[in-house]
Parts: C-alpha cells; sequence; structure tokens
C-alpha cells in the first residue's frame, strides 16, 4: 500500500507525461494540487504533496503553438481577407484581444477611443484605447445589425467554430500560394502583440494589464479601470509606433527583392 507523499506523486507525474504528454501531465500535477489544498484544512490530508512536483518543460523541439505573426504576414492577410474578416483579425491584431473575446465584442462596450470590457478566460476587466489603426480599421466595417461590432457576411454575429472555420480556409489557401508560413493561428496574434511590446521595452506587467492578465478581484472600481485605461493608452501608443517602425524596415526590403534582376 503506497503512502500519499511527494515521491508518490512525482512519479505519477513522470508516468503521465510519458503517457499523454508533457502539457496534459502538468495540468493533472495542478489537478492534483488543487485536490490537495482543499482536502487540508479538511483534516483529509496533511499536506500538498504536489506543490513540489517540478512541471514538465515544453521540449526544446517542439513546434511554438502559437507563434508571433510576422510583420509581412500581417500585411499580406489584411491586404488578402475580405471586408467582414479584415476587421475582425485588424480587431485581435490592434488589441490583444482573445478571438473568441474579440467575436463577443458588443458595439456598446466601445465608449469614445475606449474599449471596455471582461476577458472571458478569468472575468478579468480589461480597458483597451482604440489606436488610429484601428479606428480606422472600424471606421470601414461593412454595415450590419447585429449588436456585436463583428459581423459574418450574412450581417449576424461570428460564432467563434464558423470564424474558426472561414479563417481556416483563407489561411490554407494562403499557405498554398507561398504567401504565408504555416503555423499562422488567430491567438497567435495575441502573442504578437505581447511580444512586439516586450522587444519594445515595456515591462511584463503594462503588458499584462493591456492584455486582461491580472488576477481577477471583486474588488475593482470603476475609477480603477479608468486609470487602467490611460496607462494602456500609452501602452497602446508604444504598440503603434513599433508596428510602423517594423513596417518602413520591411518595405524597403520587399522592394529591393522586386528589383533584383
Amino acid at each position: 500500500m503506497h503512502v500519499i507523499d511527494t515521491p508518490l506523486i512525482a512519479g505519477i507525474h513522470d508516468k503521465a507525461a510519458k503517457k499523454i504528454g508533457w502539457r496534459r501531465a502538468n495540468m493533472v500535477r495542478t489537478l492534483l494540487s488543487e485536490v490537495f489544498r482543499h482536502a487540508i484544512p479538511q483534516g483529509l490530508i496533511a499536506a500538498n504533496y504536489a506543490k513540489d512536483v517540478i512541471p514538465k518543460r515544453r521540449p526544446r523541439d517542439r513546434a511554438y503553438a502559437n507563434r508571433p505573426w510576422t510583420i509581412e504576414e500581417r500585411d499580406i492577410v489584411l491586404s488578402r481577407a475580405k471586408p467582414h474578416v479584415r476587421v475582425a483579425l485588424a480587431l485581435m491584431m490592434n488589441t490583444g484581444l482573445d478571438p473568441s473575446d474579440a467575436l463577443k465584442l458588443r458595439k456598446d462596450q466601445i465608449d469614445g477611443d475606449t474599449i471596455w470590457g471582461v476577458r472571458g478566460k478569468t472575468g478579468e476587466e480589461v480597458a483597451i484605447p482604440v489606436s488610429p489603426t484601428l479606428q480606422a480599421a472600424l471606421d470601414s466595417i461593412p454595415g450590419h445589425e447585429a449588436a456585436t461590432v463583428l459581423a459574418s457576411s450574412q450581417g449576424g454575429p461570428w460564432t467563434y467554430n464558423g470564424f474558426s472555420t472561414v479563417w481556416h480556409r483563407f489561411k490554407t489557401g494562403l499557405e498554398e500560394e507561398g504567401l504565408i508560413a504555416p503555423g499562422l493561428t488567430l491567438k497567435g496574434l495575441r502573442h504578437t502583440v505581447a511580444t512586439t511590446l516586450r522587444e519594445a521595452g515595456l515591462d511584463e506587467r503594462r503588458i499584462a494589464d493591456l492584455l486582461g492578465q491580472k488576477t481577477p478581484s471583486m474588488a475593482r472600481h470603476y475609477s480603477r479601470s479608468a486609470n487602467l485605461a490611460d496607462k494602456n493608452r500609452e501602452t497602446m501608443a508604444t504598440l503603434e509606433k513599433e508596428n510602423a517602425r517594423r513596417a518602413k524596415i520591411v518595405k524597403p526590403s520587399a522592394e529591393k527583392r522586386q528589383t533584383r534582376p
């Protein structure tokens, strides 16, 4: 009979990694840790024996699941996308919103030059300034009667599965033409925003504020969100400037390739 202790949980973790992979093994570890954490106050177990089990690292040779998009890929995708698809991608590209949150965004959540919302995954409030680039995209939205900002070609709200299907078909076509590299995902746009801002020198806390990655707090008040919007305005300005700088670097390079004999 086994006594529950950290070595036992570590062994279970190791076996899980071999059988179901490193990511799911880490999920098993997290689940056990939560079970133990809630069982301790009930007197059912003496300690959280999963807490000190070291999570499995992502294999170095494993492809990045949601890699950042390059400036060239963003330009090509936007230039080839149909209007109702283009504005959806532009919204994700210029806010860092999760795809599901972007598709559900309501018109009444845009107040002046700020998007007010709650991140669906965590319940965290977000206050995202509307940059000039995003405003231009929003102004180009084909007219529709849906309550959401975005709508399909039929004028109704997008479903996540519906947009994902349209995106996959569109992306596959661009890959077959050799215009983009494999691996572009909708969630990758969120990673793109974070990566761009990090490379521009902003600290992780400011990036997390923009992306709604703080620990949810029931005590958050509207005034605090307003302050957050002001700070995020500076963050968004950095993203706008960095994207413009990178676009200027890419454009001359592309022109040289086209004129090369």
